[in-house]
């Protein structure tokens, strides 16, 4: 299968199956070698890379970063790690802070802004003497922080390569998509899945705010109005979406980058990429008319066509990318 085709899965028609069936299918095993590596961001706060090696020398090194409510163990980043441990590559898993069970190594809850943790997971890598190329991927929230690292620090970009999938670069225009009536379920689950988040949270430190339960907080805006916005030092939600969407910042890419984003996904809205196609040269986008939030289950082996096209980005196959 050509990697710029996507042919959905004929059992996982439309924009709701391919978001929401493929996070439901048990995600493939991990194989090789696996490292825990604590990384220092901020004070009194560290994230976590979960390592992994080919069977032989690595032509290079992925740092794929999750997104809301996700953790490296995620099937997207699980799929995603074995398809490139398949193709040669070494492969880091990062778990944003606090996430993936490592509430007690931050001091501070994880938001879309922190773009700057990406460039301390790469510094860590380098530092191992792990090979290059380093290609970035991030998806969904994990997307904007690549894309903001990537942005922001230009010619001193650490990655060698980036991929946004399904990055809410516009984070103000996501949050919108995602309160309309027909997104009401996917805004429960995260609404639902972030106030148990912090209720973890509270269990190790004090954290100011109300109760976290749904119904207390009546949903994403909100919460990240009265906890994520205040952590981490915005005025408010509004404040945080604009300076923490990766849009502004893409005039900044110096390496080769991408934005890969279904037509049909329900959360980010399509229609926001246009203002950010003549950001940058060295920026392309890829919209197949499917493919959902993050889905992409395709009708042909390997079945996650994200991944499959975000490699043969990495490895220099752009020609057969568009």
């Amino acid at each position: 299968m050509s990697p710029s085709k996507f042919r959905p899965a004929l059992w996982m028609p439309g924009p709701h199956a391919q978001t929401i069936l493929p996070s439901l299918l048990p995600a493939v095993g991990v194989r090789g070698a696996v490292e825990a590596i604590d990384v220092p961001v901020a004070s009194q706060t560290w994230v976590r890379m979960i390592l992994s090696l080919p069977s032989g020398a690595p032509r290079g090194t992925v740092l794929a970063i999750h997104g809301l409510s996700g953790s490296a163990e995620s099937g997207y980043m699980r799929r995603t790690a074995s398809q490139a441990l398949a193709r040669g590559w070494a492969v880091a898993r990062l778990n944003l802070r606090t996430c993936g069970g490592t509430e007690a190594l931050a001091a501070t809850l994880y938001n879309a802004g922190q773009s700057e943790d990406a460039g301390a997971a790469l510094s860590a890598l380098a530092d191992r003497g792990l090979p290059r190329p380093y290609a970035l991927i991030g998806f969904s929230l994990g997307g904007n922080i690549a894309m903001r690292y990537a942005g922001l620090t230009g010619d001193a970009c650490l990655a060698d390569a980036v991929v946004g999938v399904n990055p809410p670069v516009d984070l103000n225009a996501c949050i919108d998509a995602l309160e309309r009536s027909g997104n009401a379920l996917y805004h429960a689950y995260f609404t639902r899945n972030l106030c148990a988040h912090l209720r973890r949270m509270r269990r190790l430190r004090e954290i100011p705010g109300p109760d976290a339960r749904r119904g207390a907080i009546r949903g994403v805006r909100e919460f990240d109005d009265v906890f994520t916005a205040p952590d981490a030092g915005y005025a408010g939600a509004a404040e945080y979406y604009r300076r923490a969407s990766a849009g502004p910042v893409l005039s900044g890419l110096k390496r080769p980058s991408m934005i890969l984003s279904a037509q049909d996904d329900p959360l980010v809205p399509v229609s926001m990429f246009a203002a950010y196609h003549a950001a940058s040269k060295h920026l392309r986008f890829l919209h197949p008319r499917s493919g959902g939030h993050c889905g992409y289950w395709g009708a042909d082996a390997p079945r996650f066509w994200a991944a499959t096209t975000a490699l043969s980005f990495f490895e220099g196959d752009r020609e057969r990318v568009d």
